[in-house]
This record gives structure tokens, C-alpha cells and sequence, in this order.
């Protein structure tokens, strides 16, 4: 029986050693570019909910401005206004997930959070001349909410 000097025999060394190394650089070519797919998901779906933020931010300061111009239209012309009342309906998430409301009367901003992160924070103005917006912070998952107007107090209360 004759042995073979098995140092300097490449032969099955470069089968093993090419399936290794194209095996990984696949893999690490897959990690980048499932890692690069689910970045730009995600910057997707930071825009999705800034924009739908925006939309309904708008919607809330209508409906706020549309308040203060019919009672400084009322006070203007002598007339007296019991309540005014709104019915605000908005999802309970948005880009799957829930939100935050702020009404700040200070900056007279509505300002909407996800998840405390700084990429989806939105902040709408909203003006008034006649009446004044109770603070308060308003949390999505309750979906239906209430725009009201009170004479005694004149302000516009959101609950």
C-alpha cells in the first residue's frame, strides 16, 4: 500500500474552499439587500403617517376655524350661541400603529406623536381670533371624539 503525501495535494481543497467562499458572499449579499429593503419600508411607512397626520391635522384645524368664525360672526352681528358640536371620527392607527393628539393653547399647535419617535412627530398651527382651544392630548384608540364649543367659557373643548 503506498501513501500519499497529502500536504501539498490541492486537489479536493478548491471545491471546499470556492462552495465556502461563494456561499457566504451570497449570504452577506442577501443580508444587505433584505437590510436595505426593510430601511426603505421603513422610511415608507414614516411618510405614510406623516402624511395621513397632516391630513387630518388639517380636518381638526378646519373644523376649529370654521367654530371661531361662526361665533365672531354671531358676536359681530348681536346673536347669542348656545353650543356649537362636532363629531370628529379618526383611526384608531395609522400605519398600524397608535398615536397621540396634543392640543397646546400656548404654541396654538395640534401636534401628533407615534410611538415617541421623532421621525413621525407632525405639527399643525391653527388660529383663532374669537375663541381659545382647551390643552388636552387625545389618544386614537378611542376613535370617535368630540369638537364642542362653550359660550360661558369661550372655548373650544376636544374630548
Amino acid at each position: 500500500m503506498k501513501l500519499r503525501n497529502l500536504h501539498p495535494d490541492e486537489n479536493a481543497v478548491s471545491i471546499s474552499i470556492g462552495f465556502i467562499l461563494t456561499f457566504s458572499i451570497t449570504v452577506l449579499m442577501l443580508v444587505t439587500v433584505l437590510s436595505s429593503f426593510y430601511s426603505l419600508m421603513d422610511q415608507a411607512q414614516q411618510t405614510v403617517t406623516r402624511d395621513e397626520f397632516e391630513i387630518h391635522g388639517t380636518d381638526i384645524t378646519v373644523r376649529i376655524a370654521t367654530i371661531d368664525t361662526i361665533v365672531g360672526s354671531a358676536t359681530n352681528s348681536g346673536s347669542e350661541i348656545m353650543e356649537i358640536t362636532y363629531k370628529l371620527s379618526l383611526p384608531g392607527k395609522i400605519a398600524g400603529k397608535p398615536y397621540s393628539i396634543e392640543f397646546d393653547n400656548n404654541t396654538k399647535d395640534i401636534v401628533f406623536l407615534s410611538d415617541e419617535r421623532d421621525e413621525t412627530i407632525v405639527k399643525v398651527p391653527y388660529y383663532t381670533d374669537n375663541v381659545a382651544v382647551l390643552s388636552t392630548t387625545l389618544y386614537s384608540l378611542k376613535e370617535e371624539y368630540v369638537i364642542t364649543y362653550e359660550p360661558t367659557t369661550n372655548t373650544i373643548q376636544i374630548f
